[in-house]
């Protein structure tokens, strides 16, 4: 017959051997599983990220394009108040010789003919240097202008920086489950198991009752039963 105590310490080391095996396993799956839905969420961030890029460079171009119109617009203004400036200097200039010509045609002779010239000529000066000034202050406005657009400009494309969504770092795996963990597992639940056999077994020298073996009374004391029982006789 097999020994109870031998049954119940196999059992025991075969069991918690069982559970850390299954616990290696789970802890395997756990890992690949969390893995798994890191590398997903990765690659929806990326996709994420990648459409940030798109928004991002076209937000640029559309800035560098409303730039480029508000350049494009100063600059035709600017040239309609040189092309304005250009034909008032020659309206100028004509209302000056007209008015010189009426001067010599009137026949007048001597000083006063000289200075009815001069005093068209010098009103001739005088509206050109206004002309002159009404130009400095369209190119200085011109510049101002082109300073504003290109700090909105700036502005827009901080804003749209800002909008940018940073590139996500791919995951890193962790440490995989170690199967030291699983191995010692299993020495420790044999470990348990002779333990357990040594707590159940029988002591040395003891045996059971279903052992074949049979208990004898020593067999070096004779007993004489004549003498060991005799009853003592009574006094008449």
């Amino acid at each position: 017959m097999c020994n109870p105590a031998i049954i119940v310490g196999a059992a025991t080391a075969v069991m918690g051997g069982l559970q850390s095996i299954a616990g290696y396993q789970q802890e395997q799956a756990q890992y690949q599983y969390e893995q798994q839905v890191a590398q997903t969420q990765y690659q929806y961030q990326m996709q994420a990220y990648e459409e940030s890029q798109r928004a991002y460079q076209a937000q640029l171009k559309a800035n560098e394009a409303a730039a480029n119109r508000a350049y494009i617009a100063e600059q035709r203004k600017l040239q309609t108040d040189y092309d304005k400036a250009a034909q008032d200097a020659q309206q100028l200039m004509i209302d000056k010789l007209k008015a010189q010509g009426q001067i010599l045609s009137s026949g007048r002779t001597g000083k006063s003919i000289a200075l009815l010239a001069s005093d068209a000529e010098r009103e001739y000066g005088k509206d050109l240097a206004n002309l002159g000034t009404n130009l400095g202050y369209a190119r200085e406005a011109y510049t101002l202008a082109g300073l504003d657009i290109e700090a909105d400009a700036r502005s827009a494309n901080a804003q749209a920086a800002s909008n940018r969504m940073i590139q996500p770092l791919a995951p890193m795996a962790g440490p995989a489950p170690s199967a030291a963990g699983m191995v010692l597992g299993i020495g420790q639940a044999a470990l348990g198991g002779f333990s357990m056999y040594q707590g159940l077994k029988a002591p040395s020298g003891f045996n059971s009752p279903g052992s074949g073996s049979q208990v004898r009374m020593p067999s070096s004391t004779n007993v004489d039963t004549r003498t060991a029982f005799r009853i003592p006789q009574l006094a008449g």
